[in-house]
């Protein structure tokens, strides 16, 4: 992941200048989004587990 040096300082600058309201709501869609990675996740785990064992098993 190629992130610039300056990108978590404008981050940080740019919370600066938003509201907190506007904040909230932000911050409410990153947790939804980590939320729903971190189910996926959890959903594809198990699936991708149970697909290689089927496809070990083939002779």
């Amino acid at each position: 992941m190629h992130e610039s040096p300056f990108q978590p300082r404008a981050r940080s600058v740019l919370r600066q200048r938003l509201p907190a309201r506007e904040r909230l709501r932000l911050a409410r869609l990153a947790s939804k989004k980590v939320l729903s990675l971190c189910s996926a996740l959890l959903c594809a785990a198990p699936l991708l587990y149970l697909l290689s064992v089927v496809l070990y098993a083939q002779p």
